[in-house]
């Protein structure tokens, strides 16, 4: 949600990490920033996500709560600092750092994010991912059979989403955020008919007992993401069409399109507009 590295108004002394059991070995750790996934086993700690690095003490002691291990592997879902912003602790410590090839990309390279009008400078090399793909990858670990699925352009080029097919768990990255409507990194390399595209791909994938990880917010489950996703397509249908009959950007903007649905996705963060804008933009370049 906060895609930059730091906060300049957070007090992170006030930051609680907040720990849920998801299933036998699995764990989400709540805080400022994206939603943690936690694996723990004989083998060690799989994290996926680890918020901003300001935060990486508080939760290295929430982990040791749960597992007296090292966190041998983590994986970024994308390249925004709130999600990966504590890569350069862990990585310093020796964790594994997994991600798409554009994550490696972007961290390694000065960004600029267009919506947030912010120049997003390299990070230093410790954390950087150093194992990478392309598509998908499995991992197994700890009894657990690890998906990590490229999620194709969506939040952001790089997104990737994984799957615990054994406890039947999912970690969405923004992908799947609760906050309200999404925010699309089209300076990123990302897309919002992308976006509704990858939900289509997981909510196959997945069944009606899989517990769902958003990006952001609570637990969910794939009737969420059923919801969601039907949501954002409905938009998408009726903006491509829009698009198609030579509309501008404010007028359909203002054309009522995502007006059945603002009460309850309209956020702080992005709007029904800042949406279209993001569409639009994905439509027209």
């Amino acid at each position: 949600m906060i895609a930059t590295g730091t906060l300049t108004a957070q007090n992170w002394e006030e930051v609680q990490i907040e720990t849920t059991k998801v299933a036998d070995n699995i764990y989400m750790l709540k805080g400022a920033g994206g939603n943690i996934g936690v694996v723990t086993g004989e083998e060690g700690v799989m994290i996926v996500d680890n918020q901003f690095a300001p935060l990486a003490e508080k939760i290295k002691a929430a982990i040791a709560e749960i597992s007296d291990k090292p966190v041998k592997y983590v994986v970024n879902t994308h390249w925004h600092g709130d999600h990966m912003g504590g890569n350069e602790v862990f990585g310093a410590e020796g964790s594994v750092i997994i991600a798409h090839d554009n994550v490696r990309t972007r961290v390694s390279t000065d960004q600029f994010m267009s919506f947030h009008k912010r120049e997003v400078p390299a990070r230093p090399e410790v954390a950087w991912p150093v194992i990478t793909f392309s598509q998908n990858l499995t991992y197994h670990f700890n009894d657990e059979e690890v998906l990590i699925h490229y999620a194709q352009p969506a939040h952001t080029d790089g997104d990737a989403v994984v799957y615990f097919k054994n406890a039947n768990v999912i970690h969405m990255g923004d992908t799947f955020v609760r906050y309200g409507y999404p925010f699309v990194d089209n300076s990123a390399g990302g897309s919002a008919t992308g976006m509704v595209d990858n939900l289509d791909q997981v909510i196959d994938m997945i069944n009606d007992q899989t517990v769902v990880i958003p990006g952001h917010g609570e637990l969910s489950n794939r009737g969420d993401m059923i919801k969601f996703r039907d949501a954002l397509k409905d938009i998408v249908e009726s903006v491509t069409d829009a698009v198609e009959e030579g509309m501008s950007l404010d007028e359909i903007q203002n054309a009522g399109f995502t007006s059945k649905y603002d009460p309850e996705y309209n956020g702080d963060f992005i709007t029904g507009k800042d949406f279209i804008m993001f569409l639009y933009e994905d439509l027209t370049n």
